[in-house]
């Protein structure tokens, strides 16, 4: 039986093996390496302050991950697909990893995440294209 997710050696664990997906990952790669110029070894840490925060409510993130995706789109569109396949990448290392009441929220705040930031991608480019009319 695989375990919960309990604390920030697992939450390191998950992020760990989630960014070697999504790096492994034609689609999704380029957002990584090109558009964001992601340092991981910078980044990785405050993802795993991200989940910790979204999971334990420790506070200890303090980005603004909303504004940092609005960024990266401009930079290179965030499409459908690539929240899709996003989701599906964090789900499945969630579930080769865990399984309990935190890993099954894990993946519910993931997608409400998801769904959250394509709802603004969306409002974003509709008052792009009234602003271009």
């Amino acid at each position: 039986m695989k375990k919960d997710i309990n604390n920030r050696n697992d939450i390191e664990m998950l992020v760990d093996d989630f960014y070697k997906r999504m790096l492994e990952d034609r689609l999704l790669r380029p957002f990584f390496l090109e558009a964001a110029n992601v340092h991981l070894a910078e980044h990785l840490p405050l993802i795993c302050d991200f989940w910790e925060t979204v999971l334990f409510q420790t506070g200890i993130y303090q980005g603004g991950t909303l504004q940092k995706h609005l960024a990266l789109h401009m930079e290179k569109p965030l499409k459908a697909r690539h929240f899709e396949r996003w989701l599906e990448h964090f789900q499945a290392t969630v579930n080769t990893h865990f399984e309990g009441p935190k890993a099954e929220e894990a993946k519910q705040k993931a997608r409400s995440i998801a769904a959250v930031i394509r709802v603004k991608i969306d409002n974003l480019e509709r008052r792009r294209k009234e602003l271009n009319n």
